[in-house]
């Protein structure tokens, strides 16, 4: 088993009592993708991903969590799933009104002005099937992170899926936006110790000096 980033995280105290609250999950499987063995489109694909872990789409409810302004390539994915319904939360206005601008394939879709830990007093446990943080668990502190993971295996349905940045890599504000500063940094262990499948693609975001690796991780279950 491969590891990226700073191994000091591998005992993390957050992460074990996470994994006693989970009842010790099995460990993970973590996939590595060296640089070389991937395209970007492989790396950023979303659908087919999904697709794998959860069966047909169109019948399910998803939650996207710091949707942002709908613009990058897994984002546009996300809107063109013809999904049951779809709620994209999303706390920065500037990127709501870009997101209220966007066409999306769900059913129905609710674009809520929110922030990501005040979605549990706006809907009811049960009421969505997907969790999707993509690009957010970096935004939160580690403690606030592993919590709101632990929250949301008990509020959704069928699973949550992450994408994010492997290793250390330091972010500070975008687009005059403090959420977009990074507050903590995670390893491909960290997630496959909580139960998820992880698949690592090195140097995935070549437009950073040094490139930074990223990783999918998915948990499923059904209730």
């Amino acid at each position: 088993m491969q590891i990226i980033g700073n191994p000091r995280f591998l005992k993390s105290p957050r992460i074990t009592w996470a994994r006693w609250r989970l009842g010790h999950p099995a460990p993970g499987p973590i996939r590595v993708h060296p640089v070389g063995g991937f395209t970007f489109e492989d790396g950023a694909e979303l659908t087919q991903r999904l697709t794998a872990a959860f069966g047909d789409l169109a019948g399910l409810s998803c939650l996207d969590l710091g949707a942002g302004p709908g613009e990058t390539v897994i984002a546009r994915q996300i809107l063109d799933i013809p999904w049951a319904r779809l709620a994209s939360v999303e706390a920065f206005h500037p990127y709501l009104n870009k997101l209220r601008q966007r066409q999306a394939a769900a059913r129905r879709h609710e674009v809520l002005d929110c922030r990501i830990e005040h979605v549990f007093g706006r809907f009811r446990a049960g009421e969505f099937d997907l969790a999707l943080l993509i690009d957010v668990l970096e935004h939160f502190s580690r403690r606030d992170a592993v919590d709101l993971l632990l929250r949301l295996e008990r509020f959704v349905n069928r699973g949550v899926v992450i994408f994010a940045p492997v290793g250390i890599v330091e972010q500070d504000e975008l687009d005059a936006n403090a959420l977009q500063r990074h507050r903590s940094h995670w390893l491909a262990e960290d997630w496959s110790r909580l139960g998820y499948q992880v698949e690592v693609y090195e140097a995935f975001h070549g437009q950073l000096s040094p490139p930074a690796t990223a990783a999918w991780a998915i948990k499923s279950w059904r209730r």
